[in-house]
C-alpha cells in the first residue's frame, strides 16, 4: 500500500460522495516538534502495514469504500480513518501497542454483520476499525463437556457445518443474524438467540482480552495457566469482570468459550397465533407462567403480522400504486395470504420424548381459549414441505404452504442452523431486493427497547410507538422476545427505501422521536447505534475507569 503524506483532493471527493460530508478526521494534527515529520496517522499506517502487512491495512483512502454504511442515514455515519486486519492474538496486541503510541482510537469489529444497528462503522470519528475476521479459528470442541472455544471471527454457519461435517451431537444457538454473523460479535453485544442457551452472554466465558495498553489477560480461571475448570465455570475468583467487555471500549476479546447444548431426544415447535391486536397482552401473561416454572426454556419470539410477512416478500408498490404507507385493506390482504395473525408465537421444546409432549400439553392448556397451539418436529414439516411443493406444481399458493415456509425457517433456528430468511424483513420497504444479503444494503433501524414481561408493559409500548410510526408514514414491523423468564426485548424495525431520499428521512425522523419517546416512558433499549437516554453519571464511569487502569492508553470500541 502506498500511503500518501496528506490525502488527495479525489479522496476528500470520495469521501464525501459516500459518507456525505468532508472528512472531520484525517489529516490528524501533526507529532509535536519539526514540521517535517509525518502525520501520527500515516506513521501508524506504515507500522501496521509492516505488522500486518500491506494487504491487511486500509488508510483513508480506500477504508472508507471498503466500509461503506451504504444505506445507513448520513446523520448516523462516522468517518473511520483507516482499518486493520490482524490474523491472531499476538497481531491485535502489535496493532493496540502501535495505536496507542499514535494516539489513535481503535473500533474492534468481529465481521461487521451489525444489522440494524450501524454496521460496522466505528461509533465516532477518527477512529481505527479493527477487524477481527480472519481470526476465525475453531480451537476445541469439546464433546464431552459441550462447549466450543473459537476466534471472534468464527460465524454462525462455520461452527454449524464444522459440528454437522464431524457429527457432532452438539447444537450452536442461532440468531436470526443470518449465517455470517461472528458469534462472538453477538455476544458481547448481548445478542440472543432461539435455543434454551438463546441468553448467549450466560453461556459463553473464558475471555481472552487485549487491553487497552496491549496487555493480555483472560477471564475467570483462565488467568491460572493448570487450571481444569475454566471452559465450565466462568466466574473464576474475584470479581467477575466478564460484563465489563459486552459493549464496552475496555479491551479486545480475541477468543472465547462458548457452551454447546447437547442435541435433545426430540424437539418440538410450537406456535399460535391470535387475530386482534389487543389479545398480545393475554399472550405474555400466559407465556410468563410457562417461562418461570421452567416448562418453556427456548427463547420465544411473538411477531406481529408485518413481521412476518416481510421475511416472506417485500413491500406490495404494485398493489398500493406505489403509495406509502400500507393501507389496512392491503395489509388484512397480505395476513390472509399468508396465513398470519396480527400476532404470532413460536418457540421450542428441548428434551426426552417425554417431556417434550408434556409440556406440549402444558402449553395447549395454558392457551385454551385463546387460541389453538400447533406443534410440529422434523417429520410432520417434512409432509408439510412435500404438500407445499404438491400445490405449487399445480400453481397453487396456499396459506397452509407459507404457513409450514415460516414454521420451517423456525425450526431450523431451534435445530442450531443459521439462515438468511428472517433477514428478508430489512428489505420491506426496497423497491428491488439484493441477491446476496449484507447490513451496508439494509434500509432499517432497528431499536431495542426492554420491558417487564407483563401484558401492560406490553400495550402501553405499543400505545406509545404505534401513533410514531403512523405519523412518520412508516409501518411497524416489531417482534417482542422473551430473553429471560421475566423480561421481553421488543425490536422495532424502523424500514426504508434507501433510493428514496423521502422515506430515508421519515426513518432518521421516526428512529429519533421513538427512540426518545421509549426512554420517556422507563423502556430503555439493551443496545442502540446511538446513545440515547444515556445517564451521563454513569457512562462516564466506563471511560474514568479506562483512564485510571490504563493511563494514555487508546480507546477499543467494539461491535
Amino acid at each position: 500500500m502506498t500511503i500518501p503524506i496528506m490525502p488527495s483532493q479525489s479522496e476528500q471527493s470520495a469521501h464525501t460522495d459516500i459518507i456525505g460530508k468532508p472528512s472531520q478526521t484525517f489529516p490528524l494534527h501533526c507529532v509535536q516538534g519539526s514540521s517535517s515529520q509525518p502525520d501520527r496517522l500515516w506513521t501508524a499506517l506504515r507500522k501496521w502495514s509492516e505488522l500486518l502487512g500491506p494487504e491487511n491495512v486500509d488508510g483513508p483512502d480506500t477504508v472508507v469504500e471498503r466500509y461503506n454504511p451504504g444505506a445507513l442515514p448520513k446523520k448516523y455515519v462516522t468517518c473511520p480513518v483507516a482499518a486493520v486486519r490482524p490474523a491472531n492474538r499476538d497481531q491485535v496486541v502489535g496493532v493496540v501497542k502501535i495505536a496507542r503510541a499514535s494516539g489513535i482510537p481503535l473500533h474492534a469489529i468481529s465481521r461487521g454483520q451489525n444489522w440494524g444497528y450501524g454496521g460496522p462503522l466505528p461509533p465516532r470519528d477518527g477512529m481505527a476499525i479493527v477487524d477481527l475476521s480472519r481470526m476465525n479459528r475453531i480451537i476445541e470442541v469439546n464433546t464431552e463437556l459441550a462447549y466450543a472455544v473459537i476466534e471472534p471471527g468464527v460465524t454462525q454457519r462455520q461452527l454449524f457445518d464444522y459440528l454437522k461435517t464431524h457429527q457432532i451431537p452438539l447444537v450452536p444457538d442461532a440468531t436470526g443474524a443470518g449465517p455470517e454473523a461472528s458469534l462472538v460479535g453477538n455476544i458481547l453485544q448481548r445478542g440472543f438467540g432461539h435455543t434454551p442457551y438463546g441468553n448467549r452472554v450466560l453461556h459463553a466465558g473464558n475471555y481472552e482480552v487485549v487491553l487497552p495498553d496491549g496487555r493480555v489477560i483472560e477471564t475467570g480461571f483462565g488467568r491460572y495457566e493448570n487450571a481444569r475448570a475454566k471452559h465450565v465455570f466462568p466466574y473464576g475468583r474475584g470479581p467477575w469482570v466478564d460484563g465489563l467487555f459486552t459493549q464496552s471500549g475496555l479491551g479486545i476479546v480475541t477468543r472465547m468459550t462458548v457452551w454447546l447444548l447437547p442435541a435433545p431426544e426430540a424437539l418440538i415447535g410450537f406456535a399460535l397465533k391470535v387475530p386482534c391486536e389487543h389479545q398480545i397482552a393475554q399472550i405474555v401473561e400466559r407465556l410468563r407462567p410457562l417461562c418461570l416454572d421452567g416448562t418453556v426454556r427456548s427463547t420465544v419470539h411473538i411477531a406481529n403480522d408485518l413481521r412476518v410477512i416481510s421475511a416472506r416478500t417485500s413491500y406490495p408498490y404494485s398493489l398500493t400504486g406505489g403509495r406509502t404507507p400500507l393501507p389496512a385493506p392491503v395489509r388484512q390482504h397480505l395476513r390472509r395470504k399468508f396465513g398470519v395473525g396480527a400476532w404470532n408465537l413460536m418457540g421450542g421444546l428441548y428434551g426426552s420424548r417425554g417431556m417434550t409432549r408434556q409440556a406440549a400439553k402444558e402449553i395447549r392448556r395454558a392457551f385454551r381459549g385463546l387460541a389453538p397451539v400447533f406443534c410440529f418436529g422434523s417429520r410432520l414439516l417434512l409432509v408439510g414441505r412435500w404438500l407445499a411443493e404438491m400445490t405449487e406444481r399445480l400453481g397453487v399458493r396456499t396459506p397452509l404452504a407459507e404457513a409450514v415456509r415460516s414454521a420451517d425457517s423456525v425450526y431450523r433456528l431451534l435445530e442450531g442452523e443459521p439462515s438468511d430468511e428472517h433477514l428478508k424483513g430489512v428489505f420491506w420497504r426496497h423497491r428491488s431486493v439484493p441477491s446476496v444479503f449484507h447490513p451496508r444494503a439494509a434500509g432499517a433501524l432497528w431499536c431495542s427497547p426492554v420491558l417487564p414481561m407483563r401484558g401492560e408493559d406490553v400495550l402501553a409500548l405499543l400505545r406509545t410507538v404505534t401513533p410514531i410510526y403512523e405519523r412518520h408514514q412508516l409501518e411497524p414491523l416489531i417482534t417482542f422476545s422473551a430473553v429471560t423468564s421475566r423480561a421481553l426485548v421488543g425490536v422495532f424495525s424502523i424500514c426504508y427505501d434507501p433510493e428514496d431520499s423521502l422515506q430515508v428521512n421519515q426513518a432518521e425522523a421516526c428512529y429519533e422521536e421513538l427512540s426518545s419517546a421509549i426512554c420517556r416512558s422507563g423502556y430503555y433499549p439493551y443496545r442502540g447505534m446511538i446513545p440515547h437516554c444515556a445517564d451521563p453519571c454513569f457512562w462516564d464511569v466506563p471511560s474514568e475507569f479506562l483512564n485510571t487502569l490504563f493511563p494514555q492508553s487508546v480507546s477499543c470500541d467494539r461491535t
